[in-house]
Protein backbone atom coordinates (compact mmCIF):
# COMPACT_ATOMS: atom_id res chain seq x y z
CA UNK A 1 0.00 0.00 0.00
CA UNK A 2 2.64 2.46 1.03
CA UNK A 3 4.62 1.70 -2.09
CA UNK A 4 1.73 2.74 -4.24
CA UNK A 5 1.34 5.95 -2.33
CA UNK A 6 4.99 6.89 -2.68
CA UNK A 7 5.29 6.10 -6.39
CA UNK A 8 2.77 8.68 -7.50
CA UNK A 9 3.55 11.98 -9.28
CA UNK A 10 4.75 14.92 -7.20
CA UNK A 11 1.64 16.98 -7.94
CA UNK A 12 -0.65 14.17 -6.83
CA UNK A 13 1.60 13.54 -3.82
CA UNK A 14 1.11 17.15 -2.71
CA UNK A 15 -2.65 16.85 -3.14
CA UNK A 16 -2.54 13.60 -1.19
CA UNK A 17 -0.73 15.21 1.75
CA UNK A 18 -3.14 18.12 1.69
CA UNK A 19 -6.09 15.72 1.72
CA UNK A 20 -4.57 13.79 4.64
CA UNK A 21 -4.26 17.00 6.62
CA UNK A 22 -7.80 17.98 5.63
CA UNK A 23 -9.15 14.63 6.82
CA UNK A 24 -7.26 15.04 10.10
CA UNK A 25 -8.98 18.37 10.75
CA UNK A 26 -12.32 16.81 9.85
CA UNK A 27 -11.77 14.38 12.75
CA UNK A 28 -11.14 17.15 15.29
CA UNK A 29 -14.68 17.10 16.80
CA UNK A 30 -14.05 13.57 18.09
CA UNK A 31 -10.72 14.71 19.56
CA UNK A 32 -12.46 17.65 21.24
CA UNK A 33 -15.30 15.85 22.99
CA UNK A 34 -13.71 12.52 23.98
CA UNK A 35 -10.59 13.89 25.78
CA UNK A 36 -12.65 16.50 27.65
CA UNK A 37 -15.12 13.88 28.90
CA UNK A 38 -12.28 11.49 29.71
CA UNK A 39 -10.44 14.14 31.72
CA UNK A 40 -13.58 15.06 33.70
CA UNK A 41 -14.27 11.41 34.48
CA UNK A 42 -10.65 10.77 35.52
CA UNK A 43 -10.67 13.76 37.86
CA UNK A 44 -13.91 12.54 39.44
CA UNK A 45 -12.58 8.98 39.95
CA UNK A 46 -9.18 9.99 41.36
CA UNK A 47 -10.28 13.07 43.32
CA UNK A 48 -9.88 11.40 46.71
CA UNK A 49 -6.90 9.24 45.73
CA UNK A 50 -4.26 11.72 44.51
CA UNK A 51 -3.15 15.29 44.94
CA UNK A 52 -6.01 17.43 43.63
CA UNK A 53 -3.63 20.14 42.41
CA UNK A 54 -2.33 17.68 39.80
CA UNK A 55 -5.87 16.85 38.76
CA UNK A 56 -6.90 20.49 38.50
CA UNK A 57 -3.84 21.38 36.43
CA UNK A 58 -4.23 18.44 34.07
CA UNK A 59 -7.97 19.00 33.71
CA UNK A 60 -7.46 22.68 32.92
CA UNK A 61 -4.84 21.86 30.29
CA UNK A 62 -7.00 19.19 28.60
CA UNK A 63 -10.00 21.52 28.50
CA UNK A 64 -7.78 24.33 27.16
CA UNK A 65 -6.58 22.09 24.35
CA UNK A 66 -10.19 21.20 23.52
CA UNK A 67 -11.09 24.88 23.32
CA UNK A 68 -8.06 25.54 21.14
CA UNK A 69 -9.09 22.71 18.83
CA UNK A 70 -12.57 24.22 18.56
CA UNK A 71 -11.00 27.52 17.50
CA UNK A 72 -8.70 25.84 14.96
CA UNK A 73 -11.53 23.72 13.58
CA UNK A 74 -13.72 26.75 12.97
CA UNK A 75 -10.87 28.72 11.47
CA UNK A 76 -9.66 25.91 9.24
CA UNK A 77 -13.06 25.41 7.66
CA UNK A 78 -13.68 29.11 7.24
CA UNK A 79 -12.40 31.28 4.44
CA UNK A 80 -9.49 32.33 6.64
CA UNK A 81 -7.63 29.09 5.92
CA UNK A 82 -7.26 30.11 2.29
CA UNK A 83 -4.88 32.84 3.44
CA UNK A 84 -2.72 30.54 5.57
CA UNK A 85 0.11 28.39 4.20
CA UNK A 86 -0.52 24.68 4.63
CA UNK A 87 2.68 24.23 6.60
CA UNK A 88 1.18 26.32 9.42
CA UNK A 89 -1.71 23.89 9.77
CA UNK A 90 0.67 20.93 9.81
CA UNK A 91 2.70 22.48 12.63
CA UNK A 92 -0.44 23.29 14.61
CA UNK A 93 -1.77 19.74 14.20
CA UNK A 94 1.53 18.22 15.35
CA UNK A 95 1.93 20.69 18.23
CA UNK A 96 -1.53 20.02 19.66
CA UNK A 97 -1.06 16.26 19.33
CA UNK A 98 2.31 16.49 21.12
CA UNK A 99 0.92 18.65 23.93
CA UNK A 100 -2.08 16.36 24.40
CA UNK A 101 0.14 13.27 24.49
CA UNK A 102 2.46 14.82 27.08
CA UNK A 103 -0.45 15.76 29.35
CA UNK A 104 -1.95 12.28 29.28
CA UNK A 105 1.49 10.75 29.71
CA UNK A 106 2.05 12.84 32.82
CA UNK A 107 -0.67 10.86 34.61
CA UNK A 108 1.99 8.19 35.07
CA UNK A 109 3.09 10.07 38.22
CA UNK A 110 -0.11 8.81 39.87
CA UNK A 111 1.32 5.27 39.79
CA UNK A 112 3.97 6.17 42.38
CA UNK A 113 3.52 5.87 45.24
CA UNK A 114 1.20 2.89 44.49
CA UNK A 115 -2.54 3.54 44.55
CA UNK A 116 -5.21 1.42 46.14
CA UNK A 117 -6.22 -1.64 44.13
CA UNK A 118 -9.50 -0.23 42.77
CA UNK A 119 -7.73 2.91 41.55
CA UNK A 120 -4.94 0.90 39.93
CA UNK A 121 -7.56 -1.00 37.92
CA UNK A 122 -8.92 2.29 36.63
CA UNK A 123 -5.40 3.48 35.77
CA UNK A 124 -4.77 0.29 33.80
CA UNK A 125 -8.03 0.76 31.88
CA UNK A 126 -7.07 4.38 31.26
CA UNK A 127 -3.65 3.22 30.13
CA UNK A 128 -5.23 0.83 27.63
CA UNK A 129 -7.70 3.34 26.18
CA UNK A 130 -6.07 6.76 26.11
CA UNK A 131 -3.15 6.00 23.75
CA UNK A 132 -5.34 4.03 21.33
CA UNK A 133 -8.63 5.98 21.37
CA UNK A 134 -7.66 8.78 18.94
CA UNK A 135 -5.90 6.45 16.49
CA UNK A 136 -8.74 6.65 13.93
CA UNK A 137 -8.42 10.44 13.89
CA UNK A 138 -4.63 10.63 14.07
CA UNK A 139 -3.54 7.71 11.88
CA UNK A 140 -4.62 9.52 8.72
CA UNK A 141 -1.76 11.94 9.48
CA UNK A 142 0.98 9.76 10.98
CA UNK A 143 3.31 12.56 12.21
CA UNK A 144 0.51 13.69 14.55
CA UNK A 145 -0.05 10.09 15.67
CA UNK A 146 3.61 9.52 16.60
CA UNK A 147 4.00 12.75 18.58
CA UNK A 148 0.83 11.89 20.50
CA UNK A 149 1.30 8.17 21.12
CA UNK A 150 4.97 8.05 22.12
CA UNK A 151 4.83 10.81 24.81
CA UNK A 152 1.57 9.28 26.02
CA UNK A 153 2.87 5.73 26.51
CA UNK A 154 6.58 6.29 27.26
CA UNK A 155 6.14 7.72 30.83
CA UNK A 156 4.07 4.67 31.83
CA UNK A 157 6.67 2.26 30.46
CA UNK A 158 9.50 4.09 32.20
CA UNK A 159 7.65 4.47 35.52
CA UNK A 160 6.60 0.83 35.63
CA UNK A 161 10.00 -0.39 34.44
CA UNK A 162 11.79 1.41 37.27
CA UNK A 163 9.67 -0.27 39.93
CA UNK A 164 11.21 -3.16 41.86
CA UNK A 165 8.20 -5.45 41.70
CA UNK A 166 8.07 -8.22 39.11
CA UNK A 167 4.46 -7.41 38.20
CA UNK A 168 5.32 -3.80 37.36
CA UNK A 169 8.25 -4.85 35.17
CA UNK A 170 6.08 -7.41 33.34
CA UNK A 171 3.45 -4.73 32.80
CA UNK A 172 6.09 -2.42 31.32
CA UNK A 173 7.23 -5.22 29.00
CA UNK A 174 3.65 -5.89 28.01
CA UNK A 175 3.18 -2.20 27.21
CA UNK A 176 6.22 -2.28 24.95
CA UNK A 177 4.89 -5.30 23.08
CA UNK A 178 1.45 -3.72 22.84
CA UNK A 179 2.98 -0.48 21.56
CA UNK A 180 4.77 -2.33 18.78
CA UNK A 181 1.51 -3.98 17.73
CA UNK A 182 -0.42 -0.69 17.90
CA UNK A 183 2.19 1.18 15.86
CA UNK A 184 2.21 -1.60 13.25
CA UNK A 185 -1.59 -1.56 13.07
CA UNK A 186 -1.63 2.25 12.88
CA UNK A 187 0.80 2.16 9.94
CA UNK A 188 -1.33 -0.37 8.08
CA UNK A 189 -4.47 1.59 8.85
CA UNK A 190 -2.78 4.79 7.66
CA UNK A 191 -1.64 3.04 4.47
CA UNK A 192 -5.19 1.87 3.83
CA UNK A 193 -6.59 5.37 4.37
CA UNK A 194 -3.87 6.88 2.21
CA UNK A 195 -4.60 4.43 -0.59
CA UNK A 196 -8.32 5.20 -0.37
CA UNK A 197 -7.60 8.93 -0.57
CA UNK A 198 -5.20 8.37 -3.48
CA UNK A 199 -7.79 6.36 -5.40
CA UNK A 200 -10.43 9.00 -4.70
CA UNK A 201 -8.16 11.77 -5.96
CA UNK A 202 -7.25 9.81 -9.08
CA UNK A 203 -10.91 9.02 -9.70
CA UNK A 204 -11.78 12.70 -9.34
CA UNK A 205 -8.96 13.57 -11.74
CA UNK A 206 -10.15 11.04 -14.31
CA UNK A 207 -13.73 12.22 -13.90
CA UNK A 208 -12.61 15.79 -14.52
CA UNK A 209 -10.75 14.68 -17.65
CA UNK A 210 -13.85 12.86 -18.90
CA UNK A 211 -15.99 15.92 -18.22
CA UNK A 212 -13.52 18.10 -20.08
CA UNK A 213 -13.50 15.62 -22.96
CA UNK A 214 -17.31 15.73 -23.01
CA UNK A 215 -17.21 19.54 -23.11
CA UNK A 216 -14.69 19.47 -25.96
CA UNK A 217 -16.87 16.94 -27.79
CA UNK A 218 -19.94 19.10 -27.35
CA UNK A 219 -18.11 22.19 -28.60
CA UNK A 220 -16.72 20.30 -31.59
CA UNK A 221 -20.12 18.91 -32.50
CA UNK A 222 -21.68 22.34 -32.14
CA UNK A 223 -19.02 23.89 -34.39
CA UNK A 224 -19.19 21.08 -36.94
CA UNK A 225 -22.98 21.12 -36.85
CA UNK A 226 -23.04 24.88 -37.40
CA UNK A 227 -20.68 24.68 -40.38
CA UNK A 228 -22.68 21.83 -41.94
CA UNK A 229 -26.05 23.44 -41.36
CA UNK A 230 -25.27 26.50 -43.49
CA UNK A 231 -24.90 24.76 -46.90
CA UNK A 232 -27.58 22.14 -46.14
CA UNK A 233 -29.96 24.93 -45.15
CA UNK A 234 -29.25 26.78 -48.40
CA UNK A 235 -29.69 23.60 -50.47
CA UNK A 236 -33.02 22.89 -48.80
CA UNK A 237 -34.29 26.37 -49.63
CA UNK A 238 -33.20 26.12 -53.26
CA UNK A 239 -34.72 22.64 -53.61
CA UNK A 240 -38.04 23.82 -52.16
CA UNK A 241 -38.13 26.80 -54.52
CA UNK A 242 -37.42 24.52 -57.53
CA UNK A 243 -40.22 22.08 -56.77
CA UNK A 244 -42.76 23.75 -59.05
CA UNK A 245 -40.30 24.03 -61.96
CA UNK A 246 -39.32 20.36 -61.63
CA UNK A 247 -42.96 19.30 -61.70
CA UNK A 248 -43.59 21.38 -64.81
CA UNK A 249 -40.56 19.82 -66.55
CA UNK A 250 -41.55 16.29 -65.60
CA UNK A 251 -38.52 15.80 -63.34
CA UNK A 252 -40.42 14.64 -60.29
CA UNK A 253 -38.25 11.53 -59.86
CA UNK A 254 -35.04 13.57 -59.95
CA UNK A 255 -36.49 16.12 -57.55
CA UNK A 256 -37.58 13.36 -55.17
CA UNK A 257 -34.09 11.83 -55.16
CA UNK A 258 -32.44 15.17 -54.43
CA UNK A 259 -35.01 16.02 -51.76
CA UNK A 260 -34.49 12.60 -50.18
CA UNK A 261 -30.73 13.21 -49.96
CA UNK A 262 -31.33 16.57 -48.32
CA UNK A 263 -33.78 14.90 -45.93
CA UNK A 264 -31.13 12.37 -44.83
CA UNK A 265 -28.67 15.17 -44.08
CA UNK A 266 -31.34 17.17 -42.28
CA UNK A 267 -32.28 14.21 -40.10
CA UNK A 268 -28.66 13.60 -39.13
CA UNK A 269 -28.29 17.24 -38.11
CA UNK A 270 -31.64 17.18 -36.31
CA UNK A 271 -30.41 14.19 -34.34
CA UNK A 272 -27.47 16.24 -33.11
CA UNK A 273 -29.94 19.02 -32.26
CA UNK A 274 -32.00 16.59 -30.19
CA UNK A 275 -28.93 15.81 -28.08
CA UNK A 276 -28.37 19.53 -27.49
CA UNK A 277 -32.03 20.05 -26.53
CA UNK A 278 -31.86 17.15 -24.10
CA UNK A 279 -28.64 18.54 -22.62
CA UNK A 280 -30.31 21.94 -22.24
CA UNK A 281 -33.27 20.34 -20.47
CA UNK A 282 -35.89 22.29 -22.45
CA UNK A 283 -37.89 19.41 -23.92
CA UNK A 284 -41.35 19.75 -22.41
CA UNK A 285 -43.62 16.78 -21.79
CA UNK A 286 -47.27 17.23 -22.81
CA UNK A 287 -49.13 14.18 -21.59
CA UNK A 288 -52.58 13.32 -22.85
CA UNK A 289 -54.88 10.31 -23.18
CA UNK A 290 -55.07 8.92 -26.70
CA UNK A 291 -55.67 5.73 -28.62
CA UNK A 292 -52.39 3.97 -29.20
CA UNK A 293 -53.74 2.55 -32.46
CA UNK A 294 -53.72 5.97 -34.16
CA UNK A 295 -50.00 6.42 -33.57
CA UNK A 296 -49.10 2.83 -34.37
CA UNK A 297 -51.22 2.78 -37.54
CA UNK A 298 -49.44 5.86 -38.83
CA UNK A 299 -46.03 4.33 -38.15
CA UNK A 300 -47.14 1.09 -39.80
CA UNK A 301 -48.22 2.98 -42.92
CA UNK A 302 -44.81 4.66 -43.03
CA UNK A 303 -42.50 1.73 -42.29
CA UNK A 304 -44.32 -1.22 -43.88
CA UNK A 305 -43.52 -0.01 -47.44
CA UNK A 306 -39.90 0.60 -46.44
CA UNK A 307 -39.63 -2.93 -45.10
CA UNK A 308 -41.23 -4.34 -48.26
CA UNK A 309 -38.72 -2.41 -50.38
CA UNK A 310 -35.94 -4.26 -48.51
CA UNK A 311 -37.65 -7.61 -49.03
CA UNK A 312 -38.70 -7.86 -45.39
CA UNK A 313 -41.99 -9.01 -43.93
CA UNK A 314 -43.62 -6.39 -41.69
CA UNK A 315 -45.91 -7.93 -39.09
CA UNK A 316 -48.21 -5.57 -37.25
CA UNK A 317 -50.30 -6.35 -34.18
CA UNK A 318 -53.16 -3.90 -33.66
CA UNK A 319 -53.92 -2.33 -30.30
CA UNK A 320 -57.11 -0.96 -28.76
CA UNK A 321 -55.40 0.37 -25.66
CA UNK A 322 -55.60 3.92 -24.35
CA UNK A 323 -52.37 5.34 -22.96
CA UNK A 324 -51.38 8.51 -21.16
CA UNK A 325 -48.11 9.98 -22.36
CA UNK A 326 -46.67 12.56 -24.74
CA UNK A 327 -47.65 11.34 -28.24
CA UNK A 328 -44.96 13.34 -30.04
CA UNK A 329 -42.12 12.06 -27.85
CA UNK A 330 -43.50 8.52 -27.92
CA UNK A 331 -43.61 8.67 -31.70
CA UNK A 332 -40.00 9.83 -31.78
CA UNK A 333 -38.92 6.89 -29.61
CA UNK A 334 -40.81 4.33 -31.70
CA UNK A 335 -39.61 5.89 -34.94
CA UNK A 336 -36.00 5.58 -33.78
CA UNK A 337 -36.51 1.94 -32.81
CA UNK A 338 -38.21 1.07 -36.11
CA UNK A 339 -35.51 2.86 -38.07
CA UNK A 340 -32.89 0.95 -36.13
CA UNK A 341 -34.63 -2.35 -36.90
CA UNK A 342 -34.66 -1.57 -40.63
CA UNK A 343 -30.96 -0.68 -40.60
CA UNK A 344 -29.80 -3.95 -39.10
CA UNK A 345 -32.26 -6.41 -40.66
CA UNK A 346 -31.34 -7.72 -44.12
CA UNK A 347 -33.65 -10.73 -44.30
CA UNK A 348 -36.63 -12.11 -42.44
CA UNK A 349 -39.18 -9.89 -40.76
CA UNK A 350 -39.90 -7.00 -38.42
CA UNK A 351 -42.57 -7.27 -35.73
CA UNK A 352 -44.38 -4.17 -34.48
CA UNK A 353 -47.08 -4.56 -31.85
CA UNK A 354 -48.02 -4.33 -28.20
CA UNK A 355 -49.46 -6.44 -25.41
CA UNK A 356 -50.92 -5.88 -21.97
CA UNK A 357 -48.69 -6.59 -18.96
CA UNK A 358 -50.65 -5.94 -15.78
CA UNK A 359 -51.21 -2.20 -15.44
CA UNK A 360 -48.77 -1.44 -18.25
CA UNK A 361 -48.67 -1.65 -22.01
CA UNK A 362 -45.54 -3.09 -23.56
CA UNK A 363 -44.86 -1.89 -27.10
CA UNK A 364 -42.43 -4.26 -28.79
CA UNK A 365 -40.33 -3.93 -31.92
CA UNK A 366 -38.62 -7.17 -32.90
CA UNK A 367 -36.43 -8.07 -35.83
CA UNK A 368 -34.51 -11.01 -37.27
CA UNK A 369 -31.41 -8.94 -37.86
CA UNK A 370 -27.81 -9.42 -36.84
CA UNK A 371 -28.51 -9.15 -33.12
CA UNK A 372 -26.32 -7.56 -30.49
CA UNK A 373 -23.28 -9.26 -28.93
CA UNK A 374 -23.71 -9.76 -25.15
CA UNK A 375 -20.57 -7.70 -24.52
CA UNK A 376 -22.13 -4.67 -26.25
CA UNK A 377 -25.64 -4.79 -24.79
CA UNK A 378 -24.77 -2.29 -22.05
CA UNK A 379 -23.18 0.12 -24.53
CA UNK A 380 -25.87 0.46 -27.19
CA UNK A 381 -27.59 3.33 -25.35
CA UNK A 382 -24.34 5.33 -25.10
CA UNK A 383 -23.95 8.25 -27.50
CA UNK A 384 -22.07 7.56 -30.76
CA UNK A 385 -22.07 3.79 -30.22
CA UNK A 386 -22.26 1.89 -33.51
CA UNK A 387 -22.17 -1.90 -33.70
CA UNK A 388 -19.66 -3.61 -35.95
CA UNK A 389 -21.60 -5.57 -38.55
CA UNK A 390 -22.22 -5.71 -42.26
CA UNK A 391 -24.15 -2.44 -42.34
CA UNK A 392 -22.48 0.44 -44.11
CA UNK A 393 -21.60 3.60 -42.23
CA UNK A 394 -24.40 5.42 -44.03
CA UNK A 395 -26.86 2.77 -42.85
CA UNK A 396 -25.52 2.84 -39.32
CA UNK A 397 -25.91 6.58 -38.95
CA UNK A 398 -24.24 8.45 -36.10
CA UNK A 399 -25.01 6.08 -33.25
CA UNK A 400 -27.35 8.53 -31.51
CA UNK A 401 -30.80 7.06 -32.13
CA UNK A 402 -30.87 4.60 -29.24
CA UNK A 403 -29.24 7.12 -26.91
CA UNK A 404 -31.94 9.67 -27.70
CA UNK A 405 -34.65 7.01 -27.29
CA UNK A 406 -33.33 6.07 -23.86
CA UNK A 407 -33.14 9.68 -22.69
CA UNK A 408 -36.64 10.44 -23.97
CA UNK A 409 -37.89 7.30 -22.23
CA UNK A 410 -36.35 8.49 -18.97
CA UNK A 411 -37.94 11.91 -19.52
CA UNK A 412 -41.35 10.26 -19.87
CA UNK A 413 -40.62 8.02 -16.88
CA UNK A 414 -41.21 4.89 -18.95
CA UNK A 415 -39.01 1.81 -19.26
CA UNK A 416 -37.01 0.67 -22.30
CA UNK A 417 -35.41 -2.80 -22.32
CA UNK A 418 -33.76 -4.97 -24.95
CA UNK A 419 -33.40 -8.71 -25.42
CA UNK A 420 -31.06 -9.88 -28.16
CA UNK A 421 -29.33 -12.98 -29.47
CA UNK A 422 -26.38 -12.50 -31.76
CA UNK A 423 -27.21 -13.74 -35.24
CA UNK A 424 -30.93 -14.16 -34.49
CA UNK A 425 -32.25 -10.66 -33.84
CA UNK A 426 -33.41 -8.28 -31.13
CA UNK A 427 -36.58 -7.25 -29.31
CA UNK A 428 -36.92 -3.75 -27.87
CA UNK A 429 -39.73 -3.34 -25.32
CA UNK A 430 -41.14 0.00 -24.21
CA UNK A 431 -43.38 -0.16 -21.12
CA UNK A 432 -45.82 2.64 -20.32
CA UNK A 433 -48.96 2.92 -18.19
CA UNK A 434 -52.36 2.32 -19.77
CA UNK A 435 -55.76 3.80 -18.88
CA UNK A 436 -58.94 1.83 -18.39
CA UNK A 437 -61.23 4.72 -17.54
CA UNK A 438 -63.44 6.45 -20.06
CA UNK A 439 -61.81 9.66 -21.17
CA UNK A 440 -62.37 12.32 -23.76
CA UNK A 441 -59.80 11.59 -26.44
CA UNK A 442 -58.18 13.92 -28.92
CA UNK A 443 -57.13 12.41 -32.22
CA UNK A 444 -53.38 12.72 -32.48
CA UNK A 445 -53.66 12.45 -36.26
CA UNK A 446 -54.51 16.15 -36.10
CA UNK A 447 -51.01 16.88 -34.87
CA UNK A 448 -49.20 16.27 -38.13
CA UNK A 449 -51.66 17.45 -40.76
CA UNK A 450 -50.22 18.67 -44.09
CA UNK A 451 -49.23 22.30 -44.14
CA UNK A 452 -50.48 24.32 -47.08
CA UNK A 453 -48.23 26.77 -48.84
CA UNK A 454 -48.62 30.18 -47.20
CA UNK A 455 -50.02 32.92 -49.42
CA UNK A 456 -47.92 35.96 -48.59
CA UNK A 457 -49.57 38.24 -51.14
CA UNK A 458 -48.99 41.88 -50.11
CA UNK A 459 -46.74 40.73 -47.26
CA UNK A 460 -43.40 42.46 -46.88
CA UNK A 461 -40.71 40.24 -45.38
CA UNK A 462 -37.24 41.32 -44.25
CA UNK A 463 -34.47 38.70 -44.50
CA UNK A 464 -31.12 39.24 -42.78
CA UNK A 465 -28.38 36.62 -43.24
CA UNK A 466 -24.69 37.07 -43.97
CA UNK A 467 -24.48 33.79 -45.92
CA UNK A 468 -25.08 34.63 -49.59
CA UNK A 469 -26.46 31.20 -50.51
CA UNK A 470 -28.87 31.14 -47.59
CA UNK A 471 -30.05 34.67 -48.29
CA UNK A 472 -30.62 33.96 -51.99
CA UNK A 473 -32.35 30.65 -51.25
CA UNK A 474 -34.69 32.19 -48.69
CA UNK A 475 -35.46 35.08 -51.05
CA UNK A 476 -36.30 32.68 -53.88
CA UNK A 477 -38.58 30.58 -51.67
CA UNK A 478 -40.49 33.51 -50.16
CA UNK A 479 -40.82 35.17 -53.57
CA UNK A 480 -42.40 31.96 -54.83
CA UNK A 481 -44.86 32.32 -51.95
CA UNK A 482 -45.72 35.81 -53.36
CA UNK A 483 -43.97 37.86 -50.68
CA UNK A 484 -42.14 41.13 -51.30
CA UNK A 485 -38.66 40.57 -49.89
CA UNK A 486 -36.09 43.00 -48.51
CA UNK A 487 -32.83 41.07 -48.10
CA UNK A 488 -29.70 42.31 -46.32
CA UNK A 489 -26.37 40.73 -45.44
CA UNK A 490 -25.49 42.91 -42.45
CA UNK A 491 -26.72 45.66 -40.21
CA UNK A 492 -25.38 48.49 -42.42
CA UNK A 493 -27.08 47.18 -45.55
CA UNK A 494 -30.29 46.70 -43.59
CA UNK A 495 -30.21 50.29 -42.30
CA UNK A 496 -29.77 51.67 -45.82
CA UNK A 497 -32.67 49.62 -47.21
CA UNK A 498 -34.94 50.54 -44.31
CA UNK A 499 -34.43 54.23 -45.13
CA UNK A 500 -36.05 53.62 -48.53
CA UNK A 501 -39.31 52.20 -47.18
CA UNK A 502 -42.03 53.50 -44.92
CA UNK A 503 -44.17 50.37 -44.86
CA UNK A 504 -43.74 48.29 -41.74
CA UNK A 505 -42.78 44.71 -42.58
CA UNK A 506 -45.15 41.88 -41.75
CA UNK A 507 -42.35 39.50 -40.88
CA UNK A 508 -38.65 39.58 -40.01
CA UNK A 509 -36.52 36.48 -40.64
CA UNK A 510 -32.98 36.84 -39.35
CA UNK A 511 -29.97 34.71 -38.60
CA UNK A 512 -29.07 34.73 -34.92
CA UNK A 513 -25.35 35.38 -35.21
CA UNK A 514 -24.01 37.72 -37.87
CA UNK A 515 -20.58 39.14 -38.60
CA UNK A 516 -18.76 41.53 -36.24
CA UNK A 517 -20.61 40.28 -33.16
CA UNK A 518 -24.05 41.40 -34.36
CA UNK A 519 -26.90 39.19 -33.12
CA UNK A 520 -30.60 38.82 -33.84
CA UNK A 521 -31.39 41.03 -30.84
CA UNK A 522 -29.59 43.92 -32.56
CA UNK A 523 -31.52 43.38 -35.80
CA UNK A 524 -34.86 43.13 -33.99
CA UNK A 525 -34.16 46.32 -32.04
CA UNK A 526 -33.28 48.29 -35.19
CA UNK A 527 -36.38 47.15 -37.08
CA UNK A 528 -38.73 47.72 -34.14
CA UNK A 529 -37.26 51.17 -33.46
CA UNK A 530 -37.61 52.11 -37.12
CA UNK A 531 -41.33 51.29 -37.32
CA UNK A 532 -42.23 51.97 -33.66
CA UNK A 533 -43.84 48.57 -33.21
CA UNK A 534 -42.95 44.95 -32.46
CA UNK A 535 -42.49 43.07 -35.73
CA UNK A 536 -43.23 39.34 -35.86
CA UNK A 537 -39.85 37.61 -35.97
CA UNK A 538 -38.47 34.19 -36.80
CA UNK A 539 -34.87 33.61 -35.75
CA UNK A 540 -32.89 31.03 -37.70
CA UNK A 541 -29.60 29.74 -36.34
CA UNK A 542 -27.05 27.01 -36.76
CA UNK A 543 -25.99 27.33 -33.13
CA UNK A 544 -27.13 24.15 -31.35
CA UNK A 545 -25.27 24.59 -28.06
CA UNK A 546 -27.50 23.81 -25.04
CA UNK A 547 -26.91 27.28 -23.57
CA UNK A 548 -28.14 29.04 -26.73
CA UNK A 549 -31.21 26.79 -26.99
CA UNK A 550 -32.07 27.42 -23.34
CA UNK A 551 -31.60 31.19 -23.79
CA UNK A 552 -34.00 31.28 -26.73
CA UNK A 553 -36.50 29.09 -24.91
CA UNK A 554 -36.50 31.33 -21.83
CA UNK A 555 -36.92 34.43 -23.99
CA UNK A 556 -39.96 32.94 -25.72
CA UNK A 557 -38.47 33.46 -29.19
CA UNK A 558 -39.55 31.57 -32.31
CA UNK A 559 -36.33 29.73 -33.06
CA UNK A 560 -35.70 27.46 -36.05
CA UNK A 561 -32.48 25.56 -36.49
CA UNK A 562 -30.66 25.20 -39.76
CA UNK A 563 -31.30 23.38 -41.97
CA UNK A 564 -34.88 24.58 -41.77
CA UNK A 565 -37.48 22.20 -43.14
CA UNK A 566 -39.67 24.26 -45.50
CA UNK A 567 -42.68 22.52 -43.90
CA UNK A 568 -41.69 23.93 -40.51
CA UNK A 569 -41.19 27.36 -42.05
CA UNK A 570 -44.64 27.12 -43.63
CA UNK A 571 -46.18 26.14 -40.30
CA UNK A 572 -44.51 29.06 -38.49
CA UNK A 573 -45.57 31.60 -41.10
CA UNK A 574 -49.14 30.28 -41.22
CA UNK A 575 -49.28 30.47 -37.43
CA UNK A 576 -48.07 34.07 -37.51
CA UNK A 577 -50.62 34.91 -40.21
CA UNK A 578 -53.45 33.49 -38.10
CA UNK A 579 -52.19 35.42 -35.08
CA UNK A 580 -51.96 38.62 -37.13
CA UNK A 581 -55.46 38.11 -38.52
CA UNK A 582 -56.84 37.53 -35.02
CA UNK A 583 -55.27 40.73 -33.74
CA UNK A 584 -56.65 42.68 -36.69
CA UNK A 585 -60.15 41.29 -36.08
CA UNK A 586 -59.94 42.26 -32.41
CA UNK A 587 -59.17 45.83 -33.42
Amino acid sequence: MMGKATNIPDELQQRLRAEQLHTHYQQLPAMIIAPALGALFTAWVLWDAVNTSYLKTGLAMILSISLLRIFLYRKYFSRLRQNEPQQVWRVLAISLALLSGCIWGSTAIFLYPPLQAEYEVYMLVLLALVPVAPMAALAVYMPAFYVYYLPCIAPFVITLGLQEGRAEKMTALLLLMMSGAIITFANKYAAMLTEAIRLRLQLAEQTEKLEQAAIVKTRFLAAASHDLRQPVHAMGLFIASLQTQCQELGQNKLFTQIAQSILVLRRMLDTMLDISRLDAGIIEVHQQDFKLSELMNRLRDEFAPLAAAQGLEFRYVKSRQIVNTDPALLERILRNLLTNALKYTHHGRILFGCRRCGENIKIQIGDTGSGIPPTQLENIFIEFTRLENNASQAEQGMGLGLSISQRLTDLLQHSLTVYSQEGRGSIFSLSLPCHQRSVKLISINQINHPVTRPNLHQWQVIIVDDDDAVRLGMTALLTQWHARVIAAANIDELSKKLQKTTQAPDLLITDYRLAQGVTAEDIIRIVNDKFKQAISTIIITGDTTPARILEAHNAGQILLHKPVDPEKLKACINSLKLESAGQAAAL
